[in-house]
């Protein structure tokens, strides 16, 4: 051992320069490290965070219960678009006038109920009220208008339908 301590003794002081560099180097590249750690814990920090203390895996159970949302969305877009195919063939414009068809009866008993759907498709039902009988007829309608001849109160009631005569107007 002495041998090497002669040998060495005149290279002490580069050795001890060369070994404080390379401490030097090494606390260097500790601190880069912390510094690394310490800006990728705050960038995983605001990615976690939710504003109510909650950590990554609450965050990413919340992400999944989007997805299972976003499904059930999906879901509920098919039945509407299914809903409204249906309901662009129901009846929604309705008319509805009520008279008196003989005067001999003394009473409005007697209607005329136009149904429609969206396009104007549709028909119209009117009812003759007599002492004696009763009469039914139904007469179609395409497009808001009638192949065959309507009576006023058919008229009437059609125009309820398509928009064109407030309930009001039809009664006077």
């Amino acid at each position: 051992m002495a041998a090497l301590t002669s040998l060495l003794a005149p290279y002490y002081i580069p050795i001890l320069l060369g070994l404080a560099g390379l401490q030097l180097l090494i606390i260097l590249f500790l601190w880069y490290n912390h510094a690394e750690v310490r800006r990728l814990e705050g960038r995983i920090k605001r990615l976690a965070e939710t504003g109510e203390g909650h950590d990554l895996t609450a965050v990413l159970a919340r992400f999944h219960d989007l997805g299972e949302i976003k499904k059930a969305l999906e879901q509920v877009h098919e039945k509407a678009a299914d809903l409204q195919v249906g309901l662009e063939k129901s009846f929604s414009r309705m008319g509805l006038i009520r008279f008196n068809a003989f005067p001999d009866t003394g009473s409005d008993l007697s209607f005329a109920l136009a149904l429609l759907n969206r396009e104007g498709h549709g028909f119209i039902l009117t009812s003759l009220y007599a002492r004696d009988e009763t009469r039914v007829f139904i007469k179609p309608v395409h497009g808001g208008r009638s192949t065959y001849r309507l009576s006023e109160e058919e008229e009437k009631a059609l125009a309820m339908a398509l928009g064109l005569l407030t309930p009001e107007k039809a009664a006077s």
